[in-house]
């Protein structure tokens, strides 16, 4: 055979064989196409069941329910409230959730929230660079301080005082931190309970902590107990967990449109 009779021969096979790749990959694109089409379809779907699903579920608020007027036990239903509480709940029905509200240590409060066993948590926190990394904040709800609860009639602590008294704060609040970061060794409790009843019991000398909360146990201990001056300025918010931005913007929301009453 001539080498232009084989030529012959290749050619329709060439032709053929681009032919069927010309018809099939119609075939491949209409497939393909097709299964984007269905994907486009149930993913909606399946985000919109996650939601359902989510709305049904409570928004878990932790919080240690001694601080008020913020958050605290009320003496006759046992009921933690006060206005975390409050602003929280808002925040939860403008979402179309219920709130679930839970009681823990303090130092537990933004782990809970960070590892996801908690959607916020609200004990008078205060917003600090370091807990930033770990969660979110609301704006702020409220701007106080620190001062000194202690027994009336007694010197009045001051910072400088201070290095020569029984200091009590709550663990790993940002006043413990303070204290230490200011030379200071205090004693820390657990709860603000527990401090409070070492000062009656004249075991510290003194508690360091929110102003807010200081004025409200002076008010209720009928001249017992005094507060000195305020020695630092500090933003409450409610931690949510990094990037949950609806409940954030919802807790925003809530606590504009109080200030604004």
């Amino acid at each position: 055979m001539t080498l232009e009779n084989i030529k012959k021969n290749q050619q329709p096979r060439e032709q053929s064989n681009s032919a069927n790749m010309l018809m099939t990959r119609p075939r491949i694109m209409t497939f393909a196409c097709l299964l984007a089409v269905l994907l486009a379809g149930t993913l909606p779907l399946a985000a919109q069941e996650k939601d359902a699903q989510n709305n049904e579920q409570p928004l878990v608020l932790v919080t240690t329910g001694e601080m008020p007027p913020y958050s605290y036990r009320d003496e006759k239903t046992g009921a933690i409230v006060g206005e975390e509480i409050e602003i929280a709940r808002e925040a939860a029905a403008k979402l179309g959730r219920k709130l679930e509200v839970q009681t823990a240590q303090f130092s537990s409060l933004l782990p809970m929230v960070s590892e996801g066993k908690a959607d916020l948590a609200a004990a008078e926190i205060i917003i600090t660079e370091g807990r930033l990394r770990t969660v979110d904040f609301s704006i702020p709800y409220a701007t106080e301080g620190g001062m000194f609860l202690y027994r009336a009639g007694e010197t009045m602590p001051t910072m400088i005082r201070a290095e020569r008294m029984r200091i009590a704060v709550l663990d790993a609040s940002i006043y413990d931190f303070y204290l230490s970061l200011h030379g200071l060794d205090p004693i820390r409790f657990k709860t603000y309970d527990h401090a409070i009843k070492a000062l009656k019991e004249k075991r510290v000398d003194a508690i360091f902590y929110d102003s807010c909360t200081v004025r409200v146990m002076v008010e209720k201990s009928n001249g017992k107990l005094a507060a000195s001056r305020m020695e630092t300025r500090e933003h409450f918010g409610i931690a949510v967990r990094k990037g949950n931005t609806r409940l954030k913007t919802a807790l925003n929301e809530v606590i504009e449109s109080r200030r604004k009453k």
